[in-house]
């Protein structure tokens, strides 16, 4: 399997354990004056009775209590759909879509009819075939591998739009507005299936029941679908219809790789030649 992304292992810095400063206290050592031993004497009471603090930079790294705080500021004001633990990797799997150009002009229209409410573009479009979970590291490889597997027989589709969509995510933190994608018989439904069944093996949790298939081209802070009214859901579908009504190559596009996603890697899986 190829990794799209790749990356190498960060190295760990030299470690240097020379003292800052070296003491010789043992009067066997050197010729010493009874001055000198009651000195000794008295370095060493001091230091039975007095410790010096560990500075906070050392003492931070023997604490295991601190958590990993998550400002939603860096993000555009999103949170996490769950906690960030150490050592997890945020994995997703997905067919990747990218837009020409019409259907980015399209995308900023059906945005704009939004105004005043403040949707973002997707910086990345894909459709949807599993949650977003967290995985272990040593688990990458071998899911991954049981993903290629079980894809590698099944065939290429052609998808098509047909809507405009509005969603939220489970928490109701963000909302989402999608055109609504279809494919012949259950072709869709057989790839969330092979999802399912490699995340089974590592107690992940499925798919959604009856999977509304779809890719999200903008999003909204918090859940704004009731302040968005039927006039306008009638006017992006106008925009929609319109369009591929103006370009018809535009209404499909086919499903040729599956991607999985985890952390900063991505690894291409490869569908069969056939058309389904």
């Amino acid at each position: 399997m190829s990794s799209l992304v790749q990356y190498s292992d960060s190295e760990g810095e030299d470690s240097d354990d020379r003292d800052v400063t070296s003491v010789d206290c043992d009067p066997r050592k050197r010729k010493q004056s009874p001055l000198s031993q009651n000195s000794v004497g008295n370095v060493k009471k001091i230091r039975s009775s007095e410790v010096l603090p560990l500075p906070d930079t050392i003492k931070s790294l023997f604490s295991n209590g601190d958590k990993h705080l998550d400002n939603p500021e860096e993000h555009e004001g999103r949170t996490r759909s769950f906690e960030h633990l150490e050592g997890n990797w945020a994995t997703h799997i997905s067919v990747p879509y990218d837009p020409d150009e019409r259907m980015r002009e399209l995308i900023e229209e059906l945005l704009l009819c939004l105004r005043p409410l403040d949707f973002k573009p997707m910086k990345e479009l894909h459709l949807s075939l599993s949650r977003t979970v967290a995985i272990r590291h040593h688990w990458i490889k071998p899911l991954t591998d049981s993903l290629q597997n079980r894809f590698r027989p099944l065939q290429r589709t052609c998808c098509e739009f047909s809507s405009v969509k509005l969603y939220t995510n489970d928490e109701k933190t963000r909302t989402f507005i999608s055109l609504a994608v279809s494919a012949p018989g259950s072709i869709l439904q057989d790839y969330t299936k092979v999802v399912d069944e490699c995340f089974q093996e590592y107690n992940l949790p499925k798919y959604y029941k009856d999977p509304s298939f779809h890719i999200s081209i903008g999003w909204c802070l918090h859940d704004v679908i009731p302040e968005i009214n039927k006039e306008t859901l009638q006017k992006l579908q106008e925009i929609l219809d319109v369009t591929l009504e103006e370009n018809t190559d535009l209404k499909l596009f086919t499903v040729e790789k599956i991607i999985c996603k985890t952390g900063n890697k991505q690894f291409l899986i490869e569908l069969s030649k056939g058309y389904g």
